[in-house]
């Protein structure tokens, strides 16, 4: 069994590395559309010109924004979640409760991931192009969905085998962050 823990947290330890280069990315692209929409209105407030491919960029760097981030929220606990009846419980039922809507989650995640790959062949094989004035290539975006929710169904298994691990006494720190 400690062999096995072992080789769960340098797995771990890996995906940690991976969801935090997805985040890293994720902010880049938010600094970057903000210099973009900043630079537009700039430009269009005393230059007068339009720059149409602001527009399309900023929609479209919402998709690598969205999902490459997943990940890391999960890992730092960040995310949204509704506690009002779960503190109630022991923590020991809050584990298993954390395990079952884990692997709920799971199954959901596989099926968004199946159905992403799919859309992603779709606008790779395809060539297909968004409708704004740049047609720009939609495969790209695509693969960030597929990526990201690979990310974050990696980093869901990880949370369900921590919670697991607290479930039999067998503490294995893997990186997640409670509050």
């Amino acid at each position: 069994m400690r062999k096995l823990a072992r080789i769960t947290q340098k797995v771990d330890k890996v995906f940690y590395y991976i969801s935090t280069a997805g985040a890293v990315i994720s902010g880049l692209i938010v600094a970057f559309t903000t210099l973009m929409i900043f630079a537009n209105v700039i430009n269009r407030q005393f230059i007068g010109q339009i720059w149409l491919f602001v527009e399309e960029y900023t929609a479209l760097g919402m998709i690598p924004m969205a999902y490459l981030g997943m990940a890391y929220t999960l890992r730092w606990n960040k995310h949204i979640y509704v506690d009002a009846v779960i503190t109630r419980f022991s923590s020991k039922t809050q584990n298993i409760v954390a395990a079952l809507v884990s692997l709920f989650s799971l199954i959901v995640l596989g099926f968004m991931i199946e159905r992403s790959w799919n859309w992603f062949i779709y606008t790779w094989s395809g060539h297909i192009l968004s409708d704004g004035p740049m047609r720009t290539p939609l495969w790209l975006f695509s693969l960030s969905v597929v990526i990201g929710l690979a990310m974050y169904f990696a980093d869901t298994l990880f949370f369900m085998i921590n919670k697991i691990m607290a479930l039999t006494d067998s503490i294995i720190a893997l990186e997640f962050h409670e509050d």
